[in-house]
């Protein structure tokens, strides 16, 4: 009787504890709910990259599926998964990576697939060059102010990234959009923006690293009434060697921005430099020579010292056969007869100055407004002549004219 009673007493407990586990699974799966897949979005990146080199371009994103309880993974994102292609040992060039990937956060979850499970990769030797920055302006100010010679600091930014990419970068810049400054006013503006990385065509380089990443622009406004821009004309004196002449000078900056009152300002259209002494020279020249301000005159900005070339070349003699001479200062009803009607013309001076001159542009003429020479003829002479022209000698250099003035 008592072993009946013990064996009826273990299979009961058998049974309690299969109730037990059907109930615990029933429970669980509740909770959890069933297993399921889903599939996430997420960045490939990579580990391991050897030093001293970088990725050339950006890697694709990857489609993780997960398999796990659907509870865990009915709102899971890409943020719980990371797919990763290891470039540990790798050297230059292009290759295929696999892909892997892992999943953190989520209880139960696990990776089941990645598609696509391998890609190509492309490492760069890492390089890193200094470029000049300068502001970008954009836009306009009112008339009655005007910009001055404004101020980018950094003046220079390290742009790192792949040696094929960072060698297009030729100077960054700092865009500054005047028409968004709102109400400008007199005084310094200062403007803080991102640096934007241009190749030698103005267009935008991508997928490189500028350091720093923005930069200051200090902007001057200024009533336009106290400010001029005026070109810099060089002063040129001496004579180069004989059989040479000056074909033309020019400064850099080719203009200044001055300041000073209204009334001064008024009178001033250029400013001249020191002398730059061409005496027996037989080639150009380029020298650093200081400007000449006129005064109550003040630079704005900018060096007082600019950069002039002079071109010297040497002198050639162009002839210009039968030019018409031409009748001018006549008045309404005059009658003007002329004993010669033509002329030749002997010009000398530069070469690249002699070449540009075409025949038709070159004008022989007489004044008859003006007062006959001693002997009753009128003096020949010749316009159309442009800078690189050292003389010209008009045949004959008078003519004789009958001039019948009108009533």
């Amino acid at each position: 009787m008592a072993k009946r009673n013990i064996g009826a007493m273990l299979f009961n407990s058998k049974i309690i504890s299969v109730l037990l586990a059907v109930l615990l699974w029933v429970y669980v799966v509740g909770i959890r709910g069933p297993d399921t897949t889903k599939s996430v979005e997420a960045q490939l990146i990579a580990v391991n990259v050897p030093q001293g080199y970088v990725l050339a371009g950006t890697l694709p994103t990857v489609t993780v599926t997960l398999r796990g309880p659907m509870n865990t993974l009915w709102n899971v994102t890409s943020g719980y998964v990371t797919p990763t292609v290891d470039l540990r040992g790798r050297s230059e060039g292009s290759f295929i990576a696999s892909v892997q990937a892992q999943v953190a956060g989520l209880a139960g979850a696990t990776v089941e697939t990645v598609a696509p499970q391998e890609v190509s990769v492309q490492l760069e030797r890492l390089e890193t060059v200094t470029v000049p920055v300068h502001a970008e302006v954009t836009g306009t100010l009112p008339p009655s102010l005007v910009l001055g010679a404004l101020r980018v600091e950094p003046q220079s930014i390290e742009v790192s990234g792949p040696s094929s990419i960072v060698s297009q970068v030729k100077e960054a810049a700092l865009v500054v959009a005047l028409d968004k400054l709102g109400t400008a006013a007199g005084g310094n503006l200062t403007v803080a923006g991102d640096i934007v990385a241009y190749d030698a065509m103005g267009n935008v380089v991508e997928g490189v690293l500028l350091s720093p990443r923005s930069a200051v622009a200090i902007l001057p406004i200024l009533d336009a009434a106290t400010v001029k821009t005026v070109p810099v004309i060089p002063t040129v004196v001496g004579h180069p060697t004989s059989g040479y002449a000056v074909a033309s000078g020019s400064c850099t900056p080719a203009i200044v921005m001055i300041t000073g009152t209204a009334a001064v300002l008024r009178q001033v259209q250029a400013v001249s430099t020191i002398a730059v002494d061409v005496s027996d020279e037989s080639g150009s020249l380029t020298k650093q020579v200081a400007l000449i301000l006129p005064p109550r005159v003040s630079l704005m900005g900018g060096s007082k010292t600019v950069s002039c070339r002079v071109e010297i070349e040497q002198v050639v003699v162009l002839a210009i056969p039968d030019v018409p001479i031409e009748v001018r200062g006549a008045g309404v009803g005059w009658k003007v007869s002329l004993g010669t009607t033509s002329a030749s013309v002997l010009i000398s001076g530069t070469n690249s100055g002699v070449m540009a001159l075409r025949s038709s542009q070159i004008k022989a003429y007489v004044d008859v407004s003006q007062p006959p020479l001693a002997d009753g003829s009128y003096a020949v002479s010749v316009d159309g002549l442009m800078q690189g022209v050292v003389s010209a000698t008009v045949t004959p250099s008078s003519v004789n004219a009958d001039v019948q003035k009108g009533p």
